[in-house]
Order: C-alpha cells, then structure tokens, then sequence
C-alpha cells in the first residue's frame, strides 16, 4: 500500500492529538483529586511582594488597582503583608508607592534597575509570612483568592498552589488573541493539576511556601522564566503544586505584536534552556510529569516547528503550481474554472481522522468554557484565535530554536540572557 508523505505527517499529528486528548479527557475529574477546604484555624500569614519598574502616573493607575485588590481582599487584615519592591524605577512609581505605607504596606527600592527576579528576592528576604507569592504590577486579584489557594498548603507536600490567570477585558485583537491563550492554559493546568502533575506555575501570580525557597534557593535570577525553573525545582524535590480554577487573578497582556512575540520568545527559549537542564525529570519516578506531561510537551514543541516548516514548503509548492496553471492558460482568469462536488470529496483515513480531531477540538472548547466559568461565547473567537495563535506560536517556537541553537542572547528587563 502506497502511502504519501502527506498521510504520514497526519497520521502523526493525529495519532498525537489523539492521545493526549484522550489521556486529559479520562482526567478532567479525577475521583483521587484531594478538595482543599477553607478552615478558620488554618490562616497562616501570607507576604505578597509587587515589584514596579515605571510604574508611576503614566500607567494610568495600574499599580494603585493591584495594590487595592490586595488591601481589599477577604483574607484577614492581621495575616496579610504586603511588600512593594520599587526597582529603580525613573518616574514617580517610588512616590506612589509611599502612599500606601499609611496601610501598612513595606516599601523597599532599589537604586538600579536589577530585573524582576532581583527585586522579588529582595522581597523575599524581608518577608514574615509562612507563605509567599510575587504579584505583577499589571495585575490584580479577586477577593477570594488567598481564601481559596491557602487551604491547599494544609497538605505538608504541596509548596505552591495557582490561581487562573486570565486577561482583564480585552480590547485589541491582539489582548484577545492572549485572552483565549491564557483561557486554553487555565484549561490544561487544570487537567495537569488533576494528574498531580503541573509543570508551570505562572509568574504572575503564584503562591509558595516560604520554607521551600529557604531551604532551596530563592528565585533564579540567571534564568530568563524564573517561574518555570522554579516551578521544575519544585517538582525535581517530589513535591507538589495545586490549582485553584475558581481562583481568579487578572492581567493586561501586553500590548503591540512586537512585545507579543519577544514575551514568547522568552517563554520558549527559556522553555528549552530549562527542560534541557531539567532532564532528569523525564523518568516514571517523577509519575505523571516524567511519562506524560513533559514528553508531550517537548513532543508538541518539534511537531508545531516541523508543521510550520511542512506548511510553508505546501504553500509554495500549491502557489507554485496554481501560478503554473494559470501560466498554461495564458493567465486568462475568465477561463479558468473550479468546480466543487460533494462526489469527489474523499472518505479516506487522512480525511476522516482530521475531521475527528475538530470534533474532539469542538469539546475541549466546551470544557474550557465550563471548567474556567467564562459566560460569554467562545466559540467563533476561539476558532478565529487557534488559527491566529498558531501562525503566531509556530513562529515564535522557529525563533526560539534558532536562538538556542546560535546561543544569541534575550533583554528581559535591563538583563540579557542566554543558552
């Protein structure tokens, strides 16, 4: 039997989607997930660190949101620190921020712009709280989340637990675009969480154990994605990291295609400097997350960069031969003709497999839209956003590989980083 190079590659695609898609699907309620319920007599005191770099007046208010979010959350008053981190900021960002020492709020400051890495660790080292969690200054959190994150560490083996991490009423195509990209993680966290198995723990907001980062280090400030190394530490220790779907935190995304794509290139690039270094958590000793979570996420990896390479060679191949036809006509576009039948479409494997993994696509968007409590339609959006996404991911992974290949260098704040 004759097979071509184009049933291959979907035949693998398939068989790849396939299985993960059935592996989540028989996990999106695990009957051995532990429920984390709130207790009276579990508040243990937690220190949220908010590191700003220029972010004064002209922000529009953005510090003074997530600063109040915090100081107007359910959590009690007496257990909550609050530590802002300025970190050689240029504008009046030190000013604001001292506005809020009436509330009790710390207010540490750098002279030189050192990073957001440096600056949560200066915070960790003046922080009191048994648990810990860094903020991002464009974000902000609903009132509940410390009381829904913090029963999950009456577990001994838990040392992080995660919120989801949603953008907060996108405008731009672009901020929508990132809107069903953070919805869709929501989704996979919590299909990862249910496996006992998350391999991220997003550095916008994510809450840990103080007495982890005491024993192993605090953040890694070599590293361009302190959160994913951190997150990976965590996990190389045997410990866990839980999460909270109903627990909301909000961001503004970033605004322009030029910061969308050096913000993803960070995030992979950091993603094969990381896996590489964390190598030896591909093993079944690390359950769940050494035989699934981390294969298929480096697998996923080489078969987007392979798909984008695959689906520009196609392009210019079928552009090649439309431009030859056109060529045989005397370009005389009156006389060239398409005809479409339902007869001819074909029923074969590569025809019929495709059209299961659209369907199987079609769920998942059901589940994300139930799971993460979103009321309004995602559908059209997301199928508009998946093609968008992936023309947008595909190449930020291609530009990724290239620069872990070449060594070349990412500015991240005022640092450059490397391979």
């Amino acid at each position: 039997m004759y097979i071509t190079f184009h049933a291959i590659v979907i035949y693998i695609l398939s068989f790849f989607g396939l299985f993960t898609s059935i592996v989540y699907f028989l996990t999106i309620k695990s009957p051995d997930k532990k429920e984390y319920v709130l207790d009276d007599k579990f508040r243990p005191k937690v220190s949220i660190i908010i590191p700003i770099w220029n972010e004064g007046s002209a922000q529009g208010g953005r510090l003074k949101k997530t600063v109040d979010s915090l100081l107007n959350c359910d959590y009690p008053k007496n257990k909550l620190e609050i530590i802002i981190v300025n970190d050689g900021s240029t504008d009046d960002s030190l000013k604001l921020a001292k506005e809020y020492e009436l509330f009790g709020v710390k207010i540490l400051s750098n002279k030189v712009s050192q990073g957001k890495t440096i600056a949560i660790n200066e915070g960790l080292k003046h922080a009191t709280g048994e648990l810990v969690a860094g903020l991002d200054a464009d974000s902000f959190i609903e009132a509940d989340v410390l009381n829904k994150l913090v029963p999950c560490f009456k577990d001994p083996q838990v040392m992080g637990a995660i919120p989801s991490i949603k953008i907060w009423k996108p405008k731009t195509f672009l901020q929508k675009v990132q809107f069903h990209e953070f919805l869709s993680a929501v989704f996979i966290r919590h299909l990862q969480s249910e496996l006992g198995a998350i391999p991220l723990a997003p550095g916008a907001f994510t809450l840990v154990r103080r007495k982890f980062v005491e024993e192993h280090g605090l953040l890694n400030a070599r590293t361009m994605v302190e959160d994913l190394e951190l997150s990976l530490r965590i996990q190389s220790h045997n410990y866990l990291i839980e999460n909270v779907i109903d627990a909301n935190v909000y961001t503004s995304g970033v605004v322009g295609l030029k910061a969308f794509v050096n913000q993803r290139l960070r995030w992979f690039y950091g993603f094969l400097i990381q896996i590489k270094r964390y190598k030896h958590l591909f093993s079944k000793d690390y359950g769940n997350l050494g035989v699934f979570i981390l294969p298929t996420a480096v697998t996923f990896v080489f078969l987007t960069i392979a798909l984008f390479f695959y689906a520009i060679i196609m392009l210019v191949y079928n552009a090649t031969h439309w431009i030859r036809g056109l060529y045989l006509i005397g370009f005389q576009l009156p006389n060239f003709q398409y005809s479409f039948d339902l007869f001819f479409i074909s029923v074969s494997n590569t025809t019929i497999i495709p059209v299961i993994l659209v369907i199987v696509a079609l769920v998942f968007v059901y589940y994300i839209k139930r799971i993460s409590g979103e009321k309004q339609n995602i559908l059209v959006p997301f199928i508009t956003f998946t093609f968008t996404y992936w023309l947008l991911g595909s190449f930020c992974w291609v530009l990724a590989l290239y620069y872990y290949i070449r060594k070349k260098k990412v500015k991240w704040g005022p640092n450059y980083f490397s391979s």
